[in-house]
């Protein structure tokens, strides 16, 4: 009998959870099978949405139950791509695409090859499906609910990641479109519920990305902020939120990299508030101190050093330094850095670069090239210097921004539920 025409009554969330692990366990054989299975699931999880899928918690405890099932342990990608090709990318209804949408980011999210093929099941004759559709569904205005709309902006970020999107793919992307990106940002500013705010914006950086990557000759993020001066500061006050709380180095390279592009065209280089440069200086000075000797942590150092230069060259500080004694110090100590420690080519190349072209330059100040027996210079007067800045860092065991997102791991699902003491019958994954 058809799940569709039988009336179920469920006492509490725990019954619901009950039923949802029975349909998981009809019995199956083939792909077909686990393809039916899926699909009743994905059925049966749409029909009681408004009842039991109303917070994160509960889509994330859902879709932990497919993933951790043995159909999923025994057809994995068979599921996953009937979900993308037989629900994702062929369903008009909402509620349809915010299930699969969901079970999809969270099983690429809980397991990274599995959005490696997500994104390959996605890519037919070069196109993004998924990510077409779901733009031009954005263009039309398709979605009239922020839930839809960040499950859909999340998997665009997460394959935007993963792979160059093709100019075909861009060419969705226009003016009214990353306007309205920009607008939602705006419009969540006062939400209680940051996650979307920052879904957003991760959308915007990876674009961003993707633009530089293309070599086409238009950059429509850069371009629409352009137009926009003034009517996007909750967008660039974020921008440094994130950047000063994110452990997560590709965001932050993603930040870096808009960042760098806003400073090196002329019409965007006073598109930050001078408070907002300030900030960005104390996170710069506090990074290039703390980042270790890792390799990650050398390309993000050559990151924060690249922007730096425009920064200092450019925007508002040309003619307002801000904590100038300091910045020359801490570049002076990448060059010496004492202990033995070698300095990166790279490193070393972009601080002379920055000393010759701001210190020299534009402040008409001497650099002194090398110390009394190689030591490094004495930064104990810093103040703003690594984690003991005054500035606006912020202490390591604040909630970084990586935490607010829609999507939970079961490490945040189970903190979430511990926390949850009106709704004990959430069961833990």
């Amino acid at each position: 009998m058809d799940d569709d025409t039988i009336e179920y009554f469920f006492d509490n969330i725990e019954s619901f959870y009950a039923e949802l692990d029975d349909v998981l366990n009809r019995p199956y054989t083939t792909e077909e099978d686990a393809k039916r299975v899926t699909t009743q699931y994905i059925r049966f999880l749409v029909r009681y949405q408004q009842e039991f899928l109303k917070t994160s918690v509960e889509f994330a405890q859902v879709a932990y139950k497919l993933i951790d099932s043995k159909l999923c342990l025994d057809f994995s990608t068979v599921v996953l791509a009937h979900i993308l090709n037989h629900h994702a990318l062929v369903s008009q209804d909402k509620a349809e695409l915010l299930v699969s949408y969901s079970l999809l980011l969270y099983a690429g999210k809980d397991e990274p090859r599995w959005m490696d093929f997500i994104l390959l099941e996605s890519i037919h004759k070069k196109r993004n499906r998924l990510f077409c559709k779901i733009m031009t569904e954005v263009r039309l205005g398709f979605y009239n609910c922020y839930k839809i709309l960040s499950a859909s902006f999340a998997l665009c970020f997460e394959m935007c990641k993963l792979a160059k999107l093709e100019k075909e793919d861009l060419v969705l992307l226009d003016t009214p479109t990353v306007n309205h990106f920009l607008d939602l940002v705006e419009e969540t500013r006062g939400d209680a519920d940051e996650s979307f705010n920052y879904d957003v914006i991760r959308l915007i950086l990876v674009l961003n990305e993707q633009y530089m990557m293309s070599g086409m000759s238009d950059n429509l993020v850069l371009d629409v902020l352009s137009q926009r001066f003034g009517t996007s500061d909750t967008f660039s006050a974020n921008l440094m939120f994130m950047l000063n709380r994110s452990n997560d180095t590709c965001v932050q390279m993603l930040i870096l990299k808009l960042l760098y592009g806003i400073f090196t065209r002329a019409s965007l280089y006073e598109y930050f508030y001078t408070n907002d440069l300030y900030v960005l200086v104390d996170i710069t000075l506090r990074e290039l101190c703390d980042l270790g000797d890792t390799k990650e942590s050398q390309t993000l150092r050559d990151a924060y050093l690249r922007v730096l230069e425009p920064l200092l060259e450019n925007t508002q500080l040309r003619s307002r330094p801000y904590k100038k004694q300091e910045t020359y110090k801490t570049l002076q100590s990448l060059l010496n850095p004492g202990m033995q420690r070698k300095v990166n080519s790279t490193t070393k190349r972009l601080v002379k670069r920055i000393l010759e072209n701001w210190w020299e330059k534009l402040t008409g100040l001497q650099v002194n090239w090398c110390y009394d027996n190689g030591s490094s210079p004495n930064l104990s007067h810093t103040s703003t210097l690594s984690s003991c800045s005054s500035g606006p860092t912020t202490p390591a065991d604040d909630l970084g921004v990586d935490e607010i997102s829609a999507v939970m791991t079961r490490k945040e699902v189970n903190k979430k539920i511990q926390q949850d003491t009106k709704n004990p019958n959430i069961v833990v994954v």
